[in-house]
């Protein structure tokens, strides 16, 4: 989440918490107050869990030192919220001792449940991350086959046709069919060019909507053209920033 996803994030728990405890703690003025008090320690909680607990020791696999070290957060986080719980009753020491042991119990009720939003959003940001990694691990793989691959399989004139990857200087589409320019001819296919793109190693950058290129082959580029060979081939503006990071690392 960016820096306003965790803002609305922590308002909203905010204002959901003041209202469920409102009627039990006689007024919101006083439920807010609690729940002002509490945030800061699960909070800081919070951010230790999934900036460091998380991606240090659970999602490297080292789920042993990920309990250990979540049991000594709670413990520690336990500890100084009880801390803020007695400093809340004496600032609030108007209250009625009476009505103590029911307030008590309130906010014991009202930790509890941000423990369990905390740890509840912590562990849902785990699964994205889980997800984010098989994904980008995919990826690689994907990426992997494809450099792996000598040869282009596409049909051209009815027939599958095998073009050598490494052969290829860039691919121009049209309308209705795309050119594969290689060493020593151009090959007509009704290919789109995108279905052509996903088959392609990372080698090849796309840096118009009809130019991909293959960068072993560019002589020279600027922000608006590249060079292959005796052609300059324009570079379209959505695919400026890309290219700029690919041809500069």
């Amino acid at each position: 989440m960016n820096t306003k996803q965790h803002l609305g994030f922590w308002i909203l728990v905010i204002v959901a918490l003041t209202l469920l405890f409102s009627t039990s703690l006689n007024g919101i003025v006083i439920s807010f107050y609690f729940v002002c008090f509490l945030l800061p320690v699960v909070i800081g909680t919070s951010y230790f869990f999934n900036a460091f607990l998380v991606p240090r020791f659970l999602l490297k696999g080292y789920r042993w030192k990920f309990g250990l070290h979540f049991t000594y957060l709670l413990v520690v986080s336990i500890y100084l919220e009880m801390l803020v719980m007695i400093l809340t009753f004496i600032i609030l020491a108007d209250y009625q001792i009476a009505n103590l042991g029911k307030i008590v119990s309130d906010i014991y009720l009202m930790a509890i449940v941000l423990y369990l939003v905390v740890f509840a959003n912590g562990f849902v940001n785990v699964a994205r991350s889980l997800r984010i990694k098989q994904a980008k691990i995919s990826e690689l793989e994907e990426d992997r086959k494809k450099n792996q691959n000598e040869y282009l399989l596409i049909r051209i004139d009815r027939k599958n046709a095998q073009i050598k990857i490494d052969e290829i200087l860039f691919i121009e589409s049209f309308s209705d069919y795309i050119k594969i320019h290689t060493l020593d001819q151009v090959h007509i296919t009704k290919e789109k060019i995108s279905a052509v793109e996903k088959l392609l190693p990372t080698l090849f950058i796309r840096i118009h909507r009809s130019f991909i290129v293959n960068r072993d082959y560019i002589k020279s580029f600027n922000r608006e053209t590249i060079e292959i060979e005796s052609t300059k081939l324009p570079i379209g503006r959505k695919y400026k920033k890309v290219v700029s990071e690919v041809l500069s690392t």
